[in-house]
């Protein structure tokens, strides 16, 4: 078992560079705590039943709670909600809602609670932020009820050090019973009061009433909330943008607020190449002798920032700080031959056993004077249970084609140079159930690419950390700048740094688009805490990526094309454009029901073929408070106002637009610096090299694509697929067959879909399939100014049906002026429906821009019926049976 990292040696040695550490007390596990196996494959919110709490106001909360794991029952399927809670059971509830990482302290505050009493680590770990006293007499009482107004003065002391912000002052607060309230609670019931957490009832707060458990479960419920939204909005700076280091040295990183002094969570960062230096839990990059590049990344919350790091050999100047950060993968990336391709992107190549691939070893350091015992880094993940589950169901067929590369007996924690191979199925999360509960240090995986069988590195690692198995704590992420287009074989160790955590259970995940191989999951620990940062403060799991990870096979329903990047007011969407759109809102304005549950984002037309022109339509795609990020907020309105928010948030699927190159262009722009301006035209240059020149074009804007969308980490939006935008196969054009398989190759390597929607009678329909695209659909040109009678839907259904194709349906802002075309909008609707294309169909929706929104924000009852009747359509309810003939007017 190896017993230290290159990075800890090297910390020894830098020790006077970076930050001093004091030891600590040796955390153990809680007693009573029950040593089970983790619960892996399943969501974080699970269903428990209970029942005595029946029709209880709180059973909503407890319900939830319950099946976050954060607050159990009292045996027997029984809650009891009207029992006292104890004061021991408001320290768990509250250290687990506000994410604090419990520990053991060396010596016993309170004479009735021992170190070894179960209780201890949560309610030390409470007092020593101040937020729980003791009494008088040097106890602390736990098994005692608490009052109200004690719960007031917890929940104020916890709001500050966990950086809630205020709630707006209200006007004065009263209560009936305000004279009650002794003088120390004062503040701190008007305090919550603001909150929320705190209401009272029928004008009384009743500040001497014991909390029972159901009031308890109600106001923990809200403190989560607000945990919450805090780990979604964690705004905060770090204070270089990159970081440039002398080989042997080392610097620290500052992390700070943006919305106040005090950060809400604790800042885990990270490595991507721990071969040439370590980040330590505060913050102190701690350079290695060996020059490179590498990215350092930093979590607060559920947000990320990412600082690229430099190491320069001792005899040369570091880069200027000024420096814009540098996204190049180092060019020493480690080769082998390993030359056996992939089987149509299903099989990956029979992987050698060698033993590093090619990776440098790091040269051993002059000898530092031999550390303490207790400061040596241990992995402790070899011999440990592990399980694997997949994002999402597991799917039969990928699961037998990665029984291929089953790894090393023991499984991936085994310290073995034999790659594990995934297959597929969109992702996997790894859980190591550990011997006992130590002080984590650092958590590493190794992965690597190899694109020419298939094998990619995977975009990030996320690690989760819990004392129990079951409730879980999320703590950071891992990113590499390795692009997907690398063709030489690159080995990656991503490594999340933990503020010497103490826990049991380690939960690892990371997307699998078509292969990721990966070796020696590790797990290093120290026999005692040195960690001497304060209180650990992390956020539960994100409930948006739960249900990413629930529903990543949830098929397209109803795609709404979003027309962008010209027109002005017309082609910008913003948040309240969207809302009506993702969201079905009655006359009353209450937000019934999902309505489009994919936006396909588009350019005009007119849009320049040029690479300015695209990277113009990009920048505007991926703007501040508009296109996707006003869909994204959108989305989180529309979870808000359906109560979803913070327990299965639904997520909008996204199809983005690969823009045409069009065969005429003879100047598109330089892809590189050092090569010509593109030509897509075949005259001078021939069919061949056009045809490469619009491939290449589509590789960059398509990579382009991916690092914004990547990078933006959209919590309400997936990316679902991406868009042919041209609505014929033209056949003038240089290899267009050709160029669109390719295309649809790049966009499966990503695991995303094809989607494509000509026009009725289009070249290339019959064909859509054997071209690759995953969907069609069929624009019916049915809503025209020409006189284009029904029996056209007819026809349409039955190319649809021949050829397994989707529907689109037609508008635009002319069928709320003009009668004919607003009848011709229902005739169709009546006739999809007649024909039966409003069920077992999916269907896209061309409005020409924001038409659709006018009817959802009319009060003209005639206007406002075209968005309820849609949505009626759209939900397999329509009634209307009979066509609007041309004397019928509405």
């Amino acid at each position: 078992m190896r017993k230290r990292t290159w990075g800890s040696k090297m910390l020894t040695a830098c020790l006077a560079l970076a930050v001093l550490l004091v030891q600590a007390a040796p955390p153990t596990h809680a007693a009573n705590e029950p040593q089970q196996k983790a619960e892996t494959g399943k969501a974080a919110q699970e269903t428990v039943t209970f029942t005595d709490i029946g029709n209880s106001y709180a059973s909503g909360a407890i319900n939830r709670l319950a099946g976050l794991h954060l607050i159990s029952g009292q045996g027997n399927d029984r809650f009891q909600p009207q029992k006292a809670m104890s004061r021991q059971d408001v320290a768990v509830l509250l250290t687990k809602v506000v994410g604090l990482q419990p520990r053991q302290m060396e010596q016993a505050g309170f004479a009735d609670v021992p170190k070894e009493n179960p209780y201890a680590p949560f309610v030390y770990g409470l007092a020593d932020l101040g937020v729980l006293t003791g009494r008088g007499d040097q106890t602390f009482g736990g098994s005692d009820p608490l009052t109200r107004q004690e719960l007031a003065v917890i929940l104020s002391r916890l709001m500050k050090v966990s950086g809630v912000p205020k709630a707006p002052a209200q006007s004065t607060v009263t209560y009936s019973d305000e004279a009650e309230i002794d003088a120390y609670a004062k503040a701190a019931v008007e305090e919550v009061t603001n909150q929320r957490w705190m209401q009272g009832a029928a004008g009384q707060f009743n500040p001497n009433g014991t909390v029972t458990r159901a009031e308890a479960a109600v106001i923990a419920e809200r403190v989560l909330d607000a945990r919450y939204q805090q780990a979604e909005q964690a705004e905060f700076t770090v204070n270089k943008p990159r970081l440039s280091v002398l080989a042997g040295t080392s610097e620290r990183l500052e992390v700070t607020y943006a919305k106040g002094d005090k950060l809400p969570f604790t800042p885990i960062f990270a490595f991507d190449r721990p071969e040439l230096g370590t980040v330590l839990a505060d913050g102190t990059f701690v350079a290695g002798p060996t020059p490179g590049k590498g990215n350092l990344t930093v979590t607060v919350g559920y947000q990320t920032v990412t600082v690229p790091v430099e190491i320069k050999d001792a005899g040369k100047p570091p880069v200027a700080e000024t420096e814009a950060p540098g996204t190049t993968a180092p060019s020493d990336s480690p080769q082998a031959d390993e030359s056996k391709a992939v089987a149509e992107g299903e099989q990956a190549a029979t992987v050698p056993e060698t033993a590093a691939d090619g990776e440098q070893q790091p040269a051993e350091e002059e000898e530092a004077a031999e550390p303490a015992e207790q400061d040596e880094l241990v992995n402790i993940a070899p011999g440990s249970f592990t399980s694997v589950a997949t994002f999402g169901p597991p799917d039969s067929y990928f699961q037998q084609v990665e029984k291929q590369y089953p790894g090393p007996v023991g499984g991936l924690v085994t310290p073995s140079e034999e790659w594990t191979g995934y297959n597929r199925q969109f992702g996997r999360k790894v859980t190591v159930a550990l011997n006992e509960a130590k002080p984590l240090e650092r958590i590493t995986l190794t992965f690597k690419q190899q694109k020419t069988s298939g094998i990619t590195l995977p975009e990030y690692m996320e690690v989760e950390v819990s004392r129990d198995g079951k409730a879980w704590s999320y703590a950071g992420r891992a990113v590499h700048d390795v692009p997907a287009t690398e063709n030489q074989l690159v080995v990656r160790t991503l490594a999340v740094t933990l503020p010497d955590v103490q826990t049991r259970y380690v939960r690892v995940s990371f997307p699998v688009k078509v292969f990721a191989f990966a070796r020696q999951l590790e797990v290093w620990a120290k026999n005692e805490s040195d960690w001497q940062g304060g209180a650990v403060l992390l956020p539960p799991p994100s409930p948006a990526k739960v249900t990413e990870d629930q529903k990543v096979v949830r098929r397209v329903e109803n795609m709404l094309l979003a027309y962008s990047g010209a027109y002005g007011e017309r082609g910008t969407w913003t948040k309240e454009d969207f809302l009506p759109m993702v969201g079905y809102r009655t006359p009353d304005g209450y937000m019934r029901d999902q309505m489009f549950d994919t936006i396909l984002f588009l350019p005009y037309q007119n849009m320049p073929v040029t690479k300015d022109g695209w990277r113009s339509y990009m920048n505007d795609l991926f703007g501040t408070g508009k296109q996707l990020d006003a869909l994204n907020q959108a989305m989180r309105e529309y979870n808000r106002l359906r109560g979803t928010l913070y327990t299965t948030p639904t997520q909008e699927n996204v199809v983005l637009a690969l823009p045409y190159p069009n065969a005429a262009q003879t100047n598109f722009g330089q892809i590189a610096d050092n090569k010509p301006s593109l030509s897509f035209s075949p005259a001078g240059i021939g069919e061949e090299q056009a045809y490469l020149n619009r491939k290449a074009a589509l590789e960059w804007y398509f990579q382009e694509l991916l690092k914004r969308w990547n990078k933006e980490g959209y919590s309400y939006l997936k990316l679902e697929g991406i868009y042919w935008f041209h609505e014929l196969i033209e056949d003038s054009a240089p290899k267009e067959r050709t160029l669109i398989r390719d295309m649809a190759s790049m966009v499966h390597n990503e695991a995303l879909r094809f989607y494509w929607i000509p026009y009725y009678g289009a070249p290339g329909v019959a064909e859509w399939k054997s071209l690759s695209f995953d969907y069609a659909f069929l624009q019916p040109n049915f809503y025209s100014d020409k006189p284009v009678q029904l029996d056209r839907i007819e026809g349409v259904l039955d190319v649809v049906s021949k050829y397994g194709m989707g529907v689109e349906i037609e508008g635009d802002e002319r069928m709320y002026r003009d009668p004919k075309f607003y009848q011709t909008y229902y005739n169709q609707l009546v006739a999809a429906h007649k024909l039966g294309m409003d069920k077992n169909n999916i269907h896209a929706y061309y409005y020409g821009s924001k038409t659709l929104i006018e009817a959802a924000n009319s009060k003209d009852p005639v206007m406002r019926a075209i968005y309820d009747d849609t949505y009626k359509w759209m939900r397999g309810r329509f009634d209307r049976e009979e066509y609007f003939e041309a004397t019928d007017l509405p």
